[in-house]
């Protein structure tokens, strides 16, 4: 499995990270397909280098045609000039191995819970980021997250 393949990777080689966008939504309880992985990580140049490493290492190439120094070095010019959100990364082989980097945020200003799982415990968002996160954007698909982990948080 994709997801385990990554968490014991990334793990492994302590790299800090946790899961958001639609696999963090259905881990939180509410019912959504998703077919890319999304997390956050820290942001900073050793660290996208580890994670460009890594991630080549099990089949996964950047879709952009740059490195990690390059998207840290100017990554507040790619956000203003290129609205460059993630970094993406897929296996040309398998396309459904697909992990996007979100670059809007730092793992470091995000509360992180541990989400029990069959074969692992994973670092998830929570719930409270995870709508901060998905309010700042105008997309329709994060809009309906909003509202159904707004829901979901009253009960």
């Amino acid at each position: 499995m994709f997801l385990k393949k990554i968490q014991d990777k990334l793990s492994k080689e302590g790299i800090p990270f946790a899961i958001v966008g639609g696999y963090a939504v259905a881990i939180h309880g509410v019912a959504r397909g998703t077919f890319d992985l999304d997390v956050i990580t820290e942001i900073s140049e050793e660290n996208f280098l580890k994670m460009e490493s890594i991630l080549g290492s099990i089949g996964l190439k950047s879709i952009l045609p740059i490195s990690a120094t390059e998207i840290f070095r100017n990554l507040e010019l790619y956000q203003r000039e290129k609205n460059l959100i993630a970094w993406n990364f897929v296996n040309p082989e398998r396309q459904r191995e697909s992990l996007d980097i979100i670059l809007t945020e730092d793992i470091r200003n995000c509360k992180i819970e541990q989400a029990k799982t069959d074969f692992a415990s994973l670092p998830v968002i929570s719930l409270e980021d995870l709508i901060r996160m998905k309010s700042k954007t105008n997309r329709a698909q994060d809009i309906e997250d909003v509202r159904a982990l707004r829901k979901l948080k009253q009960i």
